[in-house]
């Protein structure tokens, strides 16, 4: 099917629901404005819909015809950085800036819901849309999903996409299998006896035995993974000891741990328990690990990718198509949808940035922009992909 001229026709009223978005940002879990705002548009649209994961919204276009069930996300909160005031259409949240494109994602996934609506006497299947809060902090994807999101009807496939300021409007990125990391909390409590700074001796080292744990924590990666896989382990928080003349008795460390597959990640929990607990007894001391599991790694499903690689060549050309060449370490929630679709789904990457205007900021940062000629490119690349998995077999 021709989108582009609905696309365009759309195109002015989608830019300014992202200005407005983008002037009005919330953090995780704190989306009502947001949430609001959506369902309204969604309610003048007569489009179905819920609230969902206290701040998330649920959107469903049920076509007139037969066919599969799609589900297209995009996340909506904001990030807690101060942009600059003078900035045209800033942020009037003081703190709070919509600084990873979220508000692009939201406007896209808007203006294909409106035009799958528009049209959806002739829609075959049916399309859910996941407005999903809290992808910055406590997992939103994880919440919508196990609230029945993608249940009744089951969705078949999951499709979602995240701007990149370091590709210009106009271009996409792929990637087949690994994406994105799983991000998992390790905090590391090691414990030993308290003591007189004076008479060492006489206590068990808390602080000594942490350094020992971290030095040797250092080489665990590049002498327990094989190289031709990819894992990383920083230790970000150190905490212990109470005057310095008192032997410590306890040291708290909590670092990040990011994998891209389901056994390494068990591996690696298994693997970091062991040296700490092994190099604190060497020092008379006891070590207590706890690995809190956060986001699973995001693992695209080949078939989906095949389909959007298709409609992203014909579209915007094979050369403005690029494939990642090795997954990012970063995490992403995105993998909850997919793993609860019955045939997988994929996520992509669209350019955003434009280097002629000093548009390439990355993301999570004060000076981040985009350029808004990526929001019809998006809403016209991803109804396309939609319609082909609409009907795929």
């Amino acid at each position: 099917m021709e989108f582009h001229g609905s696309v365009q026709s759309i195109t002015d009223e989608m830019i300014a629901i992202r200005r407005e978005l983008h002037r009005c940002p919330e953090l995780g879990t704190q989306e009502y404005r947001t949430q609001a705002r959506i369902c309204a548009l969604l309610e003048n649209w007569g489009i179905e819909h819920r609230p969902v994961a206290d701040t998330g919204v649920v959107g469903i276009v049920r076509g007139g015809r037969p066919g599969n069930v799609v589900g297209l996300r995009a996340d909506i909160d904001a990030l807690p950085l101060q942009e600059d005031k003078n900035r045209p259409c800033c942020s009037q949240n003081d703190g709070v800036m919509h600084a990873c494109g979220h508000d692009v994602h939201t406007a896209i996934l808007l203006g294909v819901a409106k035009l799958c609506k528009a049209m959806e006497g002739e829609l075959a299947g049916t399309v859910k849309f996941f407005f999903q809060p809290a992808e910055e902090t406590v997992g939103g994807g994880e919440r919508m999903v196990q609230q029945g999101v993608c249940e009744d009807p089951k969705v078949d496939y999951s499709l979602g996409l995240h701007v990149q300021p370091y590709l210009d409007a106009g271009f996409v990125e792929l990637r087949y299998g690994q994406l994105n990391a799983a991000c998992d909390t390790v905090t590391i409590t090691v414990r030993g006896k308290a003591g007189h700074g004076a008479y060492p001796e006489r206590g068990a080292d808390a602080i000594v035995a942490a350094a020992g744990v971290i030095s040797a924590l250092q080489t665990f990666v590049s002498r327990s993974i094989s190289p031709l896989n990819s894992a990383v382990l920083t230790v970000g928080t150190i905490h212990g000891g109470v005057k310095s003349n008192i032997v410590a008795d306890e040291v708290v460390m909590t670092a990040t741990l990011r994998t891209l597959d389901p056994e390494t990640r068990s591996f690696a929990a298994r693997r970091i328990t062991e040296i700490a607990q092994g190099v604190a007894q060497g020092y008379g001391c006891q070590a207590e690990v706890e690995v809190e599991l956060g986001y699973s790694a995001l693992i695209n499903t080949d078939a989906v990718v095949d389909v959007i690689r298709e409609n992203a060549c014909r579209l915007l050309g094979g050369d403005h198509v690029l494939m990642k060449q090795y997954p990012s370490l970063g995490g992403e929630d995105f993998q909850y949808f997919s793993d609860a679709s019955a045939w997988g789904g994929a996520f992509y990457h669209l350019g955003c940035g434009n280097r002629e205007k000093g548009i390439t900021a990355a993301l999570h940062n004060q000076q981040f922009n985009v350029d808004e000629r990526c929001i019809p490119v998006g809403i016209e690349l991803q109804l396309n992909i939609l319609m082909e998995l609409l009907t795929k077999k």
